[in-house]
């Protein structure tokens, strides 16, 4: 605010010495300026009747001549000073005019307003730095979570187009560059509020600077990170508990799963896709000839992952000055068909589209499909507005770019347990990847499951904190309906899986259900949006919880509780007694 006032009177300060000294030199002359009062006496203005005189007049108010009709003399001075008084107006005003048109006060203006407007965030937020296609999409998702986002980017069009866009929960946004510490910290990036920072820059210099700054300023702050090189994602993950996501890594390992394990391929889609939509079958991939055209950054993680399977690589690069290029690739246009035979598509499994240019991704696709129509067919999607068209080709596969590190960050964020979780899964072998994919279609059917976490903490969960403090609560307790009364069993019964325990220093994959419920534990849950909404409810409501434990409605008020405490005090002991029972042959166990 103090800039923003210096600019002010910094611009203004000629037209306020012009403006003193034309009302100084007015009202000095009318005080001087002899003139006579209605008896035709001699009489002088006072300075007080002076300025007020002078400052009606100036602002061309006009109620007359005060207190006593003007001499000529007066008069001539009056209009000198009426004037001189409206053209130092003028100059001001305009002088004013141009100080709101200047771009460095325009600047300043929203640069007090977007940080007041971060200092009355009162709940969690993310900041966001970058607001391209990857940006668009994240902050649409953590909006519709109800999760409160600050922007941050340098193009001023698409901090534009943010504020017209309809979001669900509150977005700010700020025109600026966020490699800046000054930026971050009106961002709010020293906030008690602020949960994280998340840089989607499209440049991996800018995006390190940017977690260098955050890792000064706040190193206790969760830092996602984008990075389109391994360099660049090595120097990030070099200090912190950083996070980085790199989309040409991130789709070339998911496809290489995809032949390697179908059913790892499907929880990966699955956990980190759009809870509610249909789910999709894992892709029919065969072994045998795959072909890349283009040997760029993603061309090269094309090759690394794929070359660990039973697969055999060909490249097609049009480029002869590219380093490093595998034996055997064929130089030459993969958007022509004689290329394209040359390196055996005919006979070939599958193609890849992977150059930086849309037009040419779906020409080599195009022309792969008239040659060879069995062969697998993945493309590249560079620009968002091209979406429509990579539609209409009816792609096996499609590598959007944005789509996969929104994605992946947004499952990263709503459930930051995931990281630890997909880690474990990773190292599954094929059966035992069926069987927890079994268990998830048991719980959500045909539709991507909802993901939410679970701390047994007194501010998330306080009334399953106040029954632990008073009895032993199994995890199948608050999972299951089949101990809760026919009334109750259709009503809320939970389609939800422990997927992950964390407890104290320890990791439990799928956790048996009867393992008792402690202070501190950490659950990720998976199952139907009816089931998170309701599990959320009951351990924070009593009642709610309560008639789950027992299956039986119990009253709201303090007195009527104490009541019902007293007359069913042998089935609450038959219930504890039970659940220690079930609880016997616990064992923590911990698996890396």
């Amino acid at each position: 605010m103090s800039n923003l006032f210096y600019i002010l009177f910094r611009r203004l300060r000629s037209p306020l010495i012009v403006l003193i000294i034309v009302y100084a030199i007015s009202v000095i002359g009318f005080v001087l300026i002899p003139g006579v009062d209605d008896q035709g006496n001699p009489w002088k203005m006072s300075f007080f009747h002076a300025f007020y005189f002078v400052s009606f007049m100036g602002t061309t108010i006009g109620f007359g001549e005060i207190p006593y009709a003007f001499t000529d003399a007066q008069r001539y001075w009056v209009l000198i000073t009426m004037y001189a008084t409206v053209v130092a107006w003028l100059y001001g005003i305009g002088m004013l005019l141009s100080v709101f048109q200047d771009p460095i006060f325009r600047q300043s203006m929203k640069n007090n307003s977007f940080s007041r407007r971060v200092r009355n965030i009162r709940e969690p937020f993310y900041i966001i730095c970058g607001y391209g296609d990857t940006g668009l999409q994240l902050t649409h998702s953590l909006s519709r979570e109800g999760i409160v986002v600050v922007v941050i980017d340098v193009d001023e069009n698409r901090i534009n187009e943010l504020e017209s866009d309809d979001f669900v929960s509150p977005v700010v946004g700020l025109c600026a560059d966020a490699s800046q510490s000054e930026i971050l910290e009106m961002g709010g990036i020293k906030s008690h509020w602020c949960r994280g920072i998340i840089t989607l820059i499209n440049n991996d210099s800018v995006n390190l600077t940017v977690a260098i700054v955050a890792q000064l300023l706040n190193p206790d702050l969760r830092l996602i990170a984008r990075a389109e090189t391994p360099e660049g994602e090595s120097n990030i993950l070099s200090f912190g508990a950083n996070e980085v996501i790199n989309p040409f890594e991130t789709f070339a390992s998911r496809l290489a799963l995809a032949l390697r394990s179908p059913s790892l391929y499907s929880l990966y889609d699955w956990m980190t896709g759009k809870p509610g939509e249909q789910m999709q079958e894992p892709p029919a991939l065969k072994r045998g000839l795959w072909i890349i055209c283009g040997f760029g950054r993603f061309g090269r993680a094309l090759y690394a992952h794929l070359d660990d399977e039973d697969v055999v690589l060909r490249v097609i690069e049009s480029n002869r000055e590219v380093r490093d290029l595998p034996s055997g690739s064929v130089i030459g246009r993969p958007t022509e068909a004689a290329t394209l035979i040359k390196a055996g598509i005919k006979e070939a499994a599958g193609i890849i589209a992977g150059t930086n240019v849309d037009a040419n991704n779906l020409s080599i696709i195009m022309t792969a499909e008239e040659v060879n129509p069995d062969a697998f067919r993945v493309a590249r999607q560079n620009e968002d507005k091209n979406a429509h068209l990579f539609q209409s080709a009816h792609l096996d596969m499609l590598m959007q770019r944005g789509q996969v590190i929104s994605n992946t960050i947004f499952a990263l964020i709503r459930t930051p347990m995931l990281g630890d979780f997909l880690r474990i899964v990773s190292r599954f072998k094929n059966d035992k990847a069926n069987e927890l994919v079994s268990r998830i279609i048991g719980v959500v059917h045909d539709r991507v499951p909802e993901l939410w976490e679970i701390s047994i903490t007194p501010d998330e969960t306080p009334a399953l904190c106040d029954v632990i403090k008073k009895r032993q609560v199994l995890v199948e307790d608050i999972l299951h309906g089949e101990e809760l009364s026919e009334k109750y069993a259709k009503e809320k019964h939970i389609a939800a899986l422990l997927l992950f325990l964390k407890r104290g220093e320890g990791n439990v994959l799928l956790p048996e259900n009867n393992r008792i419920i402690r202070p501190g534990d950490r659950f990720l849950m998976c199952g139907t949006y009816d089931a998170r909404r309701h599990m959320l409810r009951v351990v924070k409501n009593i009642n709610l919880l309560e008639a789950a434990l027992t299956g039986e409605d119990i009253p709201a008020g303090w007195l009527f509780r104490k009541i019902y405490e007293m007359r069913h005090k042998s089935t609450i002991d038959q219930m504890l007694t039970s659940n220690s029972e079930k609880a016997g042959s616990e064992v923590d166990k911990t698996e890396a």
